[in-house]
């Protein structure tokens, strides 16, 4: 599988993605900007706060590099709606607006199992077009 970030994880002293990380076919989640094509919706937090991110173990690295998913539409705006009462309105202006869907396949990556707040993390592969098949279904 070739990965999206593949030069960032050959930096890392660790495994990068984990190989416990397995390719799935299922309807996934995911906080978006109003704007579908803004380059930050399918940007992993590694891009997004390089300055932060020099400041993590491997171990953080490797997960920053991976995309935030939900395995469901309710726990996706659950999650967001708790970092918004942490965070308040930089929430909207930091992690998204709206909630988008779509089908990932074997193809597109590996991803985590789902916590218990049905989040996970997606490594992508590369081509995988994410801005033409996310659809956005409601606001946050």
């Amino acid at each position: 599988m070739d990965f999206q970030f593949a030069k960032d994880f050959k930096k890392l002293t660790i495994q990068c993605p984990p190989s416990y990380y397995k390719p799935q076919n299922k309807v996934v989640y995911r906080w978006v900007f109003d704007d579908i094509t803004d380059e930050r919706n399918f940007q992993p937090v590694y891009y997004r706060d390089p300055k932060r991110s020099l400041k993590f173990s491997d171990k953080d690295k490797c997960q920053s590099l991976a995309l935030s998913f939900f395995a469901s539409e309710e726990q996706a705006k659950d999650r967001f709606d708790e970092l918004k009462d942490k965070i308040g309105v930089k929430a909207y202006e930091t992690l998204g607006t709206m909630l988008a869907e779509t089908n990932i396949n074997e193809h597109d990556g590996v991803n985590s199992e789902p916590e218990k707040t049905g989040h996970f993390s997606h490594h992508l592969t590369v081509g995988h077009q994410y801005e033409t098949r996310f659809i956005i279904i409601s606001k946050l």
